[in-house]
């Protein structure tokens, strides 16, 4: 069972919302978020606890603490996690050596395949892999 810290509430601005446990960056204005533009995406606001199907409206999103997200692929537990693509959903840090990471946190939680849900203990940074 996840525990959080701090949720806030964001207008989802991407056409048809989002749904839960998904990564969302910041939008394009102050309170909106939108799903990602692609993998290792910057300006991470945290992962959705629920969905919000309308576009404009309200979705809560997990800041800080313990969050259920959905897993693109097979994740070791304690591995450091980031954006996988536009879906947002995590996977595990494969990228080459030398390139800047957008680090969301770490899997708490095992994942054998897409669509798992696991725990991620947020800690939103960057690192160079």
């Amino acid at each position: 069972m996840p525990i959080y810290l701090m949720d806030k509430a964001y207008r989802i601005t991407t056409g048809g919302g989002v749904a839960a446990n998904r990564v969302v960056v910041q939008g394009s204005a102050a309170g909106e978020c939108i799903l990602p533009g692609g993998a290792n995406a910057t300006s991470i606001l945290g992962v959705t606890v629920h969905g919000q199907s309308t576009s404009g409206r309200n979705v809560s999103v997990r800041k800080a603490g313990i969050a259920e997200v959905v897993a693109s692929g097979a994740i070791l537990a304690g591995a450091p996690v980031n954006i996988h693509g536009t879906t947002g959903k995590v996977k595990a840090i494969t990228e080459a050596s030398g390139t800047k990471v957008n680090v969301i946190g770490f899997a708490e939680t095992p994942a054998s395949a897409d669509g798992d849900v696991i725990e991620v203990f947020i800690s939103i940074h960057q690192r160079t892999v």
